[in-house]
């Protein structure tokens, strides 16, 4: 794993196991276990002096339809994004993806947060909007016509 890990990324520091390097700017760090048969690439994306809970939605929403194999983590009040993945199914070819996606997830957070061009929807026809700085923008790139259908709206209180 460690000539690999050479491979990607860059001021690379580390033993068999555990490595932290760059990529594009995104501090990266790699884990591996053999016995256990998996590895992880991380970075961190920040502290959030509070939990938010439309951040934590909208996290949580990303990981289902937009984050492709990185994803969301919190470590204490930390945010990360990272992958994991099997060993013994990891192909060479699957690493630069592996490591695009947990740095392209960490430049995104904020604006698609999104590791990839691609978008899951969550239901047929159903468009997912963000919040942007315009607050017109919709993650697909369409301007959003303000109309609202009434009666759209679920009962949540059975998740309370």
């Amino acid at each position: 794993m460690g000539k690999l890990v050479e491979s990607y990324l860059t001021e690379l520091d580390g033993q068999p196991g555990f490595w932290r390097g760059q990529r594009d700017e995104v501090p990266v760090f790699v884990f591996s276990d053999d016995s256990h048969d998996r590895m992880r690439i991380m970075a961190p994306i920040g502290v959030l002096e509070e939990l938010d809970p439309d951040l934590m939605q909208v996290l949580l929403q990303a990981n289902y339809d937009r984050a492709l194999n990185a994803r969301y983590a919190m470590r204490g009040n930390e945010l990360w994004a990272l992958v994991v993945h099997p060993l013994a199914t990891l192909a060479t070819d699957d690493l630069p993806s592996l490591f695009d996606q947990v740095t392209t997830l960490v430049k995104n957070t904020g604006g698609t947060f999104a590791s990839t061009e691609l978008v899951f929807r969550t239901a047929p026809g159903e468009d997912i909007i963000l919040e942007t700085e315009d607050d017109d923008e919709r993650l697909d790139g369409r301007e959003e016509d303000g109309d609202e259908d009434e009666g759209d709206e679920e009962d949540d209180s059975s998740l309370r």
